[in-house]
């Protein structure tokens, strides 16, 4: 089958969440067989890993069935009869809320929201990551008994990461490295991870994190000017917190991997987090590096309770100095380390994307709505003030 992945986000060497799952999806369907190509945002190149074809344009006429995130498609991408699979795992009309109100941010959220009845109407397969994201999508799918609501989460590579490790530019070699992973949005929690850093004092111990913008974004959530000032306003100087300044490449992201002891992702409490799925947290999976977590969302949940790492509640510093502490002892990184290991083949790519493959030969299985119903309710979804999707 002919399949066009796509994306709004900017495909290349160094590529985003986004990015990276709608490059792994294609190169997953690939290896099943299908004729793939993957439309990524503006900028897009390709990456050095092989996998399928690049195009600026989305073959519309082309594919057989598209797979894309519901959130930017085009009207005409709800035309047709080609197989219409909407890649619901990032939530971002909670995203959207959790961010400072703008403007664009009202509009751009109004352009999501207006999606939604058109994916309700037309879709044939919604894929999403974990219990409470199959819950939405459920609710907003109601009427459409049997459409298939697929989990299909975030995954790792297929095979375990090269045993390269790569210095980090201001750590001692001789210091233990906490990760941050990831951008800093307004919906997560760094402050909470500076104050643990700043309560843990004078030890060999230095928070790495990322400032460089996401590929193809103009800014960094925070730059090296926002940090630099975090950082002085606790009494903490480099190397206790170390900015890194540079997007790290996909087939590189090992080497800082395999440096860190922890890799940290902490969020505050809110509809993202509920219905997130951490898909920077995989890649401590992928290299097995212990995870500090906080409470909320799919991945904490099964952190918790698979023993990948520490699980603390949102905003307490206490208790994420004290789980930094624990999980750097000897006794803890063993214990994580094996769990991950063991837990590594059942989220590769190909395990993950199985759902996926299975459905496709079988779509649809359920009859589409009429279109113009519709695309009024997204019409009037688009006007200020109208009526938007809310979170739960």
């Amino acid at each position: 089958m002919r399949v066009l992945v796509a994306t709004d986000d900017t495909v290349g060497p160094v590529m985003a969440g986004s990015a990276l799952r709608a490059f792994e999806l294609a190169r997953a369907l690939e290896r099943r067989g299908h004729e793939v190509r993957i439309a990524g945002a503006a900028g897009s190149r390709p990456p050095d890993d092989a996998g399928p074809p690049l195009v600026r344009e989305p073959p519309w006429a082309w594919s057989e069935a598209v797979v894309a995130p519901p959130w930017s498609l085009p009207p005409r991408a709800f035309l047709g009869r080609r197989l219409l699979i909407a890649d619901g795992v990032t939530p971002l009309l909670a995203e959207l809320e959790a961010m400072p109100q703008t403007p664009e941010r009202a509009r751009r959220r109004r352009t999501a929201a207006a999606r939604l009845p058109l994916v309700a109407a037309r879709a044939d397969a919604v894929l999403a990551a974990g219990p409470a994201q199959v819950e939405w999508w459920s609710e907003r799918l109601r009427g459409r008994f049997g459409l298939p609501l697929l989990t299909v989460p975030f995954g790792v590579p297929d095979q375990p990461p090269p045993a390269e490790r790569g210095g980090v530019p201001g750590v001692p070699d001789d210091w233990r490295v906490v990760l941050w992973w990831g951008g800093v949005w307004p919906w997560l929690d760094l402050d909470t991870l500076l104050d643990a850093r700043a309560r843990l004092g004078p030890v060999k111990l230095s928070l790495v994190v990322p400032v460089a913008p996401r590929p193809g974004a103009r800014g960094a959530g925070w730059d090296a000017a926002a940090l630099a000032g975090a950082v002085r306003a606790r009494g903490l100087a480099p190397p206790q917190v170390v900015a890194l300044d540079r997007w790290v490449p996909y087939r590189e992201r090992h080497r800082i991997l395999n440096r860190a002891d922890l890799v940290a992702v902490l969020h505050r409490s809110g509809d993202e987090a509920a219905l997130s799925f951490r898909t920077r947290a995989l890649d401590a999976v992928w290299a097995a590096v212990p995870m500090l977590l906080s409470e909320g969302g799919e991945v904490s949940r099964l952190a918790h309770q698979h023993g990948w790492g520490g699980v603390i509640p949102p905003g307490d510093v206490g208790a994420t100095a004290a789980a930094i502490e624990w999980l750097l002892t000897d006794h803890e990184q063993a214990r994580c380390r094996l769990a991950l290991e063991q837990a590594r083949p059942s989220w590769t790519w190909s395990r993950v994307t199985e759902p996926l493959a299975a459905a496709i030969p079988e779509l649809p299985r359920v009859r589409r709505r009429a279109l113009l119903p519709a695309a009024i309710r997204a019409a009037l979804a688009l006007w200020p003030g109208g009526a938007l999707e809310r979170m739960p």
